[in-house]
């Protein structure tokens, strides 16, 4: 009897944690679509002036391409957002849950994030244009040539060209009614892909554009090398840990997954954006370092929402059973 109940109070639902994670995700995506809805006005709204600011039309027209793509990028997410939204409140609130009840939503959530990288594709272009020009068009002021080629240049162009097919795959696994482990499998894989193009090597790349355009010497600042290592280096080594600790279960797909190791690097992710959130404001932020890394972490970041995975995590490393 006592074991019993003790048992009970080291566990936590599977389902909560899920529609926790998603919840974050949904509050950043209206968030986000605010902003873009927003600027995306400013742009239109101000076209006369940037009409006399680029005065090429090819250039005005990439450039208006590029970043009117974010915003239908914004939309694109909040839609995925809200069908994700429906169905993690679907999967936890009913006892009775059959993954066909969601699947259609599911199905179409991952379609829409897939797009949202796909209509990254003007961004992509005009990093790798914009070098060509010797920086002699108008984008944003003074912007530097090497980060423009590193974050919106290489840094897009990985993302393009790895995440969409891996969501495309999982998505045609869940429409197709595979099996769970299956579906498990490849969830994996996308979160093995995320976290090594989406994150370490968008993050990477900006800090590299950083460094080729104001030299190493940055690095002697005790801020830019407090957000540096773990950007770089600590990033790299969850998304390893990450690939090791699923690897089993992506070979062979009825394999268990370790909760604990997983719990680890979800609250090791999770903190990665606690401390970077702080080594921002502490450093005065993008006012007082108006470089690329600054700029894309706190204003510019669509995925501040990942600091839930510090709390979505914890439970297994406290060693609660995590009950599906």
């Amino acid at each position: 009897m006592n074991k019993s109940k003790v048992e009970n109070k080291k566990s936590i639902s599977l389902r909560f944690i899920i529609l926790v994670v998603v919840c974050a995700y949904f509050t950043l995506a209206i968030y986000d679509l605010i902003q873009s809805a927003i600027f995306s006005n400013l742009l239109i709204s101000h076209i006369s002036l940037y009409e006399e600011l680029m005065p090429l039309d090819w250039w005005r027209t990439l450039f208006y391409t590029s970043e009117l793509g974010g915003s239908v990028g914004g939309i694109l997410r909040f839609l995925a957002s809200c069908l994700a939204l429906y169905a993690a409140v679907t999967y936890w609130r009913k006892k009775d849950f059959a993954f066909s009840q969601i699947k259609r939503q599911v199905s179409w959530a991952i379609l829409l994030e897939a797009s949202y990288f796909i209509s990254l594709i003007p961004s992509a272009v005009l990093g790798f244009v914009f070098p060509t020009t010797g920086g002699n068009v108008w984008y944003f002021g003074t912007t530097p040539v090497n980060e423009v080629l590193f974050v919106a240049g290489f840094a897009c162009l990985a993302m393009i060209l790895a995440v969409p097919p891996v969501l495309l795959k999982l998505r045609a696994i869940i429409l197709q009614g595979a099996s769970s482990p299956l579906i498990v499998k490849w969830s994996c894989i996308s979160a093995v892909t995320y976290l090594f193009v989406v994150f370490w090597f968008n993050t990477t790349m900006q800090w590299v554009g950083m460094i080729t355009t104001f030299g190493v010497e940055i690095l002697l600042d005790p801020f830019n090398l407090a957000g540096f290592v773990p950007s770089v280096f600590g990033l790299l080594g969850i998304a390893i840990a990450t690939l090791v600790f699923t690897s089993p279960m992506i070979k062979t797909p009825n394999a268990k997954l370790n909760q604990f190791r997983l719990g680890t690097t979800a609250v090791a992710f999770g903190c990665y954006y606690v401390f970077a959130i702080l080594v921002y404001f502490a450093s005065g932020g993008y006012a007082a370092r108006p470089w690329s890394w600054y700029e894309m972490i706190v204003p510019h970041n669509p995925y501040l929402w990942c600091v839930i995975f510090l709390f979505a995590g914890l439970p297994a490393l406290a060693r609660y059973t995590i009950k599906s």
